[in-house]
C-alpha cells in the first residue's frame, strides 16, 4: 500500500480547512488504510485526535524529511496555497516542501487549489521555478488553471476540478427545526480598515424588524469571533451568536437549518451550496467571485463597500423565491460534485 503525507493548512481551527481535511482524508481512504496517511498540522495532537491520523508538526523539517523517506507521495489536499496575498511566507513554505518531496523520490500532487493572486515578482519567479516538480493538479476554477499555464505548467498536468468541501453531508444528528420564521446566517471576517460590523449590524436590525431571525457564526474562530463581539454590542440579544468552536459537522447542520447564508468566507459559501441554502456574497477576493460564478450565483457588493440596503433586498429576495433559488443551486452543484471525480482518479493513478 503506498503511503501519504498529505498537507495544507491544517489545525489552525479554520473550519474551511479543517473541511478540506476531511473530505480529503475521506477521499485517500478508498484507495488505501488509515495507517498509511500522515497529515501536516499546526495542531498535531489535535489533528491525530480528530480524524484518527498519524500527524506530524508542520513545522518540524527533521520528522517532515523522516517521513517523506517511507512516503510515496506528498498531497496537498485543497485550498489557496499558492498566492502570497496574505503570506509570502506561507507560499516559500509550500513550495519547500514541493522541492524537498520531489528529492526524496516522492510524487507531489496538488488537489483543488485555487491559484493566486501572486503580487511579488520573487514570488512568481519561485512559483514558476517550481512548477516543473509537481506531477498532477488540479485546479477550482478556469481562470487558476489559465494563470497556471500562463507560468508555463505542462498542461498535460492540470486538470478541473473544484472544491472538495461541496461533497459535504449533513450528520447523522441533524434534525431541521421549524420555528415558523425565516432564518439568516451570517459568516462575516475583517478586511484592513472596512466597517464590516457596522454595515452588517444595519442589515440584520432591517431583518429582524421584518420578523427574520439572525444568526452569526464564525468560521475561523481566532479571527471571526471578535467581529461577532462588534455585532453583539450594536444588536444585543437581537440575534442569535455562536462563540464556541464548532465541528465542520454542526456548522454544517446550522447552515443547513438556514433560509439564506450572507457570507464573506468562501467556504461558508460553499458549506451553504452544499447543503442546499441560497447565499447572498460579499466578496473579499477573486476565489469568492470564481465560485459565486460557478453556482451561477451573483456578487451582492464587495466587503470595501457594502450597501446594507442593497444587501438587505436581495437576502429578501432570495427567501421570497426559495423555490427557484434551490432549484438552480441544486443544478449547479451537482454538476461541481461531478468534477471532484477526477481528484479520485489521480490518487488512483498514484
Amino acid at each position: 500500500m503506498k503511503k501519504i503525507l498529505l498537507a495544507g493548512y491544517y489545525g489552525f481551527g479554520n473550519l474551511g480547512d479543517e473541511a478540506i481535511l476531511e473530505m480529503a482524508i475521506n477521499q485517500i481512504l478508498e484507495i488505501t488504510d488509515r495507517e498509511n496517511i500522515t497529515v501536516l498540522s499546526g495542531n498535531k495532537e489535535a489533528t491525530a485526535k480528530k480524524y484518527n491520523v498519524d500527524t506530524i508538526d508542520r513545522y518540524n523539517v527533521f520528522s517532515i524529511v523522516h517521513r517523506l523517506r517511507s512516503s510515496d507521495a506528498l498531497v496537498f489536499g485543497g485550498g489557496s496555497l499558492l498566492q502570497d496575498i496574505t503570506s509570502k511566507r506561507s507560499l516559500h513554505y509550500y513550495l519547500f516542501l514541493i522541492r524537498l518531496a520531489k528529492f526524496m523520490n516522492n510524487k507531489v500532487v496538488m488537489l483543488s487549489q485555487g491559484i493566486g493572486p501572486i503580487i511579488s515578482e520573487n514570488s512568481k519567479r519561485a512559483v514558476r521555478n517550481t512548477l516543473g516538480y509537481i506531477d498532477y493538479m488540479t485546479v477550482r476554477d478556469k481562470h487558476s488553471k489559465e494563470f497556471l499555464e500562463r507560468m508555463g505548467m505542462d498542461k498535460n498536468k492540470i486538470f478541473l476540478s473544484t472544491d472538495p468541501v461541496i461533497n459535504l453531508r449533513a450528520g447523522e444528528k441533524y434534525r431541521a427545526v421549524n420555528s415558523g420564521r425565516k432564518k439568516v446566517c451570517f459568516s462575516l471576517r475583517n478586511w484592513k480598515n472596512t466597517d464590516v460590523s457596522q454595515k452588517i449590524s444595519q442589515v440584520a436590525e432591517k431583518l429582524i424588524e421584518s420578523n427574520i431571525e439572525c444568526y452569526f457564526i464564525p468560521f475561523y474562530y481566532n479571527e471571526d469571533l471578535e467581529l461577532i463581539d462588534e455585532v453583539e454590542k450594536n444588536l444585543k440579544d437581537k440575534a442569535v451568536y455562536y462563540k464556541e468552536k464548532l465541528t465542520t459537522n454542526e456548522a454544517f447542520d446550522i447552515i443547513k437549518g438556514m433560509d439564506v447564508l450572507v457570507g464573506v468566507r468562501l467556504h461558508s459559501l460553499i458549506f451553504a451550496a452544499a447543503a442546499n441554502v441560497p447565499f447572498a456574497a460579499v466578496s473579499y477576493d477573486h476565489k469568492v467571485d470564481h465560485f459565486a460564478n460557478s453556482v451561477n450565483m451573483n456578487i451582492v457588493c464587495r466587503i470595501d463597500n457594502i450597501d446594507a440596503d442593497l444587501l438587505y433586498n436581495v437576502i429578501i429576495d432570495k427567501i421570497n423565491n426559495e423555490d427557484e433559488e434551490k432549484k438552480k443551486l441544486s443544478e449547479s452543484v451537482a454538476k461541481l460534485r461531478n468534477l471532484t471525480k477526477i481528484n479520485y482518479k489521480i490518487l488512483k493513478e498514484i
